[in-house]
């Protein structure tokens, strides 16, 4: 074998070659070029769901070899935690050759996003921008007070100004991008042909005369509020720090925040700083941006924001295009999972607000009715679609689950232990209600600065929710017990006047004690304990023991008919051994 494979060896190869194709790939810099790059889409509004489901998906293309990871932006913004959270999960990758494709708008947070981003491609038409900090409260969006702003500002210019210092963006214009009333103008040095935006305190230092301040360049994003300036002040100061050149904010009124963004950068600068020494090296292109608003760049046709000022790398409209802008042999897409679609669904204030509606009626119609299993089922699932889809994304904590189930158990043991509702009975309600508000403030922001605008708003969003779901589950108790037989669909399972107690589900739809009298005797079924049954006449009920437990065959006397209860006691038992302190008649009202 060894001599074959030393004459094959020895062999002239005879096989027809082919020259080898030039790959696309061969006009690519070697920075961009990727064999697999890996799409992972922003579709929509952001939240703690789509940053879980980003570092997930990240971390799946980085263990199937990536060598590109593309963000796919659509997005009007979301919740700046979960911004921030994505913008330090794609800068802490493994991968570093990320490309944000903007497609076709990525507002506010999708802005911030694809700033953190190494390159940035663009389809025609395109939009990025408008990233400035609002809340929404019931009626809608709001602006948020200036001491609130300039506290959420601090760490968004410190994220913005880092992404353009690591990836070559304008570091003033990406602030405009941010906050408002950062003017701004755009110069070339006249030797080197660097671009670059400069402020009023550049401009007068380079240009005699006044600067032009009609047709800026870039749209202003119009705010819903007029900006305070009484507490900018005049000058504006240089932060001192370590790492590179100090932060010089691109307006006084981002002053205040200057040496909280300055502790907060972590890539050195490489702007220039103008001065008068600088004049005659620039020359002026044009009004870049008023500072009425946070700036848009737009991107339709021959208007192109993002080429002109420096962010585009190339126009990308289909998937072929973006393989050739890599040279990539493949190129696939990891998409959000149906468990993220519907942890993200389930996580809804909407649907959380039915669940906890179905969960009070279907806990209440087990209680009315104990040892039948559907509604118990019903009100368990409602409560794990409660809880497991926000412990999955950071809104649902130990103490919360806790809480509720504390509260739970409070409950049954006032219903089912301590007859009648005191103290047990509405400190579970106050456990259960307290555990559910709980759940709306994340895990990062909202429980880690409480008084901030977000945790605020999350609060404000879920008291509401619980107080709607809370009456609107007492109207539903309500017309379940008293209207649900005059729907014909449910007739046939729910007693008339005529009907024996049945036993069934339905039971609880109505007063249990019809046809029964206080002091009424009997006789135990079932060991009371202290639920069971027990036979009155020829009729079995529910009924609970107010004496401890009653065993099986013993003789019983009705204590206490409290509408969904009947309340019984050993017949021996004398009125002062009784727990009651009410009594009813047969049609339910107080004796």
């Amino acid at each position: 074998m060894l001599m074959l494979v030393s004459a094959a060896i020895a062999q002239p190869d005879t096989t027809p070659t082919t020259a080898p194709t030039p790959s696309v790939a061969s006009a690519v810099p070697a920075a961009r070029q990727a064999q697999n790059v890996a799409v992972l889409t922003i579709e929509g509004p952001i939240n703690a769901m789509t940053a879980r489901s980003i570092e997930r998906r990240l971390r799946a293309a980085e263990d199937a070899g990536a060598d590109a990871v593309v963000i796919e932006l659509d997005t009007p913004g979301g919740e700046v935690g979960a911004v921030l959270e994505i913008c330090n999960t794609i800068k802490s990758s493994s991968i570093p050759n990320t490309v944000a494709w903007i497609r076709p708008d990525a507002y506010s947070g999708g802005a911030i996003i694809a700033l953190a981003c190494r390159e940035i491609v663009a389809s025609d038409p395109a939009s990025m921008g408008d990233a400035l900090p609002i809340q929404i409260g019931p009626g809608g969006l709001q602006a948020l007070p200036e001491a609130e702003r300039q506290k959420i500002l601090s760490p968004l210019i410190a994220e913005v100004v880092n992404s353009a210092r690591a990836n070559g963006w304008d570091e003033y214009l990406v602030q405009g991008l941010v906050a408002r009333n950062v003017e701004l103008w755009y110069v070339e040095n006249i030797q080197t042909g660097e671009r670059l935006c400069i402020d009023e305190r550049e401009y007068r230092a380079l240009f005699e005369g006044e600067p032009p301040r009609s047709s800026p360049r870039l749209n202003s994003a119009r705010p819903m509020a007029e900006p305070s300036t009484s507490e900018a002040p005049a000058e504006v100061p240089t932060a001192t720090g370590e790492g590179g050149p100090a932060y010089t904010p691109p307006t006084p009124a981002l002053a205040g925040i200057a040496e909280d963004v300055q502790q907060a950068l972590e890539v050195p600068g490489q702007r220039p700083t103008l001065t008068e020494a600088d004049r005659g090296e620039w020359t002026l292109l044009g009004y870049a941006a008023d500072g009425a608003g946070p700036v848009v760049l737009k991107k339709s046709g021959a208007s192109d924001d993002f080429e002109y000022f420096g962010f585009l790398s190339e126009t990308i409209n289909t998937d072929d295009e973006l393989k050739a802008f890599f040279g990539a042999t493949n190129l696939t897409r990891v998409d959000q999972s149906w468990s993220e679609n519907l942890a993200a669904l389930m996580t809804n204030p909407v649907i959380r607000g039915i669940l906890i509606v179905v969960f009070i009626i279907a806990l209440f119609l087990e209680m009315a009715s104990p040892g039948i299993a559907v509604p118990g089922a019903i009100a368990a699932l409602a409560l794990l679609g409660l809880l497991a889809p926000p412990a999955l994304v950071g809104l649902a904590n130990w103490w919360e689950i806790a809480a509720i189930a504390a509260g739970m158990l409070l409950i049954v043991l006032e219903v089912f232990v301590i007859p009648g509702f005191g103290l047990f009975g509405v400190t579970g309600v106050l456990f259960v209600f307290l555990g559910l508000l709980g759940t709306f403030v994340p895990d990062q922001g909202g429980r880690l600065f409480p008084s901030s605008p977000e945790a605020q708003r999350d609060l404000t969003y879920g008291l509401a929710t619980l107080l709607l779901a809370f009456t609107t589950a007492g109207v539903g108790l309500w017309f379940v017990s008293k209207r649900i037989g005059a729907v014909p669909i449910f007739r046939r399972y729910v007693m008339t006047e005529d009907d024996g107690p049945s036993g069934t589900l339905i039971d609880a739809m109505r007063p249990a004690h019809g046809g029964l009298l206080v002091g009424q005797e009997g006789t135990a079924t079932t060991a009371l304990r202290p639920a069971g049954k027990a036979e009155f006449g020829d009729d079995l009920f529910d009924v609970v023991s107010d004496l401890g437990v009653i065993d099986a065959g013993e003789p019983v006397r009705i204590a206490a008919l409290d509408g969904f209860r009947i309340v019984v006691v050993p017949a021996s038992a004398s009125d002062d051994q009784q727990h009651s302190d009410q009594a009813s008649s047969p049609d339910g009202d107080t004796a």
